[in-house]
């Protein structure tokens, strides 16, 4: 037998706080460790999937072999200061909260995020000087991210140019999106081109001009565009119709344009793209 330790974060459930700590942990898994009574809440034996709160320790027990042998990322490129990989959905980029992450995972550290459901090309820095210029990059709009989603329904017009407002509901843990200004929301603009469709799909090409929290995913929304399989902004009903539950949402193409005194000048016009795994 396996055994694993971590003390919790921040309130949660057993079947998340053991997701988040334990690569290649899933629902079916953490339910198997509870009835058999293979997890400890505080050194006390729990057969169902309790509240947790801060400093809770739980240990957990399982076979060898239980778990999934699972690398989550594909490695694209990497010198001595970046690293360029692929992301698979399931695994946070990074976080304040989780072990399971690909930046505790690849040792390097994390300049951008994509969410946890989200797969696609992440870049990371070596180092804390080329954290620094891909961070100043970011800041000078000279790195362009570009996206592509498979939608239900169609899009009116090609290419179109979404602006709005993005509100967060840190409680909620998403965003709102407004056309007219609220107070604490921000300005958010995101072009959208249909590239084909495909019986009652469409796969759109997203470049937001604007890097915001959850903003290609609410964006869309806002305007009936639901992106296939995802929880918190798509459709429900059309999920369940379809039998979507992952969501198609890919980050495919990261192009450079640094400036002549960043330490990443050698990557100034470089471009890194990949494929969806969805289409």
């Amino acid at each position: 037998m396996k055994t694993q330790t971590f003390i919790v974060s921040k309130p949660m459930t057993v079947t998340a706080a053991v997701k988040a700590n334990l690569l290649g942990a899933g629902f079916v898994f953490v339910r198997n460790c509870l009835k058999n009574k293979d997890v400890k809440v505080n050194g006390v034996r729990v057969n169902r999937d309790v509240m947790l709160r801060v400093g809770d320790t739980v240990q957990i027990y399982y076979p060898d072999g239980a778990l999934k042998t699972w690398q989550p990322y594909r490695l694209l490129w990497q010198d001595a200061n970046v690293a360029v990989v692929f992301k698979e959905r399931g695994i946070e980029t990074s976080s304040d909260t989780s072990q399971n992450t690909l930046e505790r995972l690849l040792g390097y550290i994390a300049v951008h995020r994509l969410d946890v459901n989200t797969e696609g090309l992440v870049v990371f820095a070596k180092h804390k000087a080329a954290a620094d210029a891909l961070n100043d990059a970011f800041a000078n709009g000279q790195v362009q991210k570009t996206y592509q989603a498979l939608c239900f329904g169609k899009l009116q017009k090609s290419p179109v140019t979404l602006t709005g407002y993005l509100l967060k509901d840190k409680d909620a843990g998403q965003v709102m999106i407004s056309k007219e200004k609220q107070p604490g929301a921000l300005p958010i603009k995101t072009v959208v081109t249909e590239l084909r469709p495909k019986g009652d799909f469409t796969l759109l090409q997203i470049q937001p001009l604007t890097g915001r929290t959850h903003q290609i995913r609410a964006h869309l929304a806002s305007i009936g565009l639901y992106i296939v399989g995802d929880g918190k902004y798509g459709n429900a009903a059309l999920n369940r119709l379809y039998h979507q539950d992952k969501q198609c949402l890919c980050a495919t193409q990261i192009k450079f344009a640094f400036t002549p005194d960043s330490l990443l000048y050698y990557l100034h016009g470089r471009e890194f793209t990949a494929e969806p795994t969805f289409w």
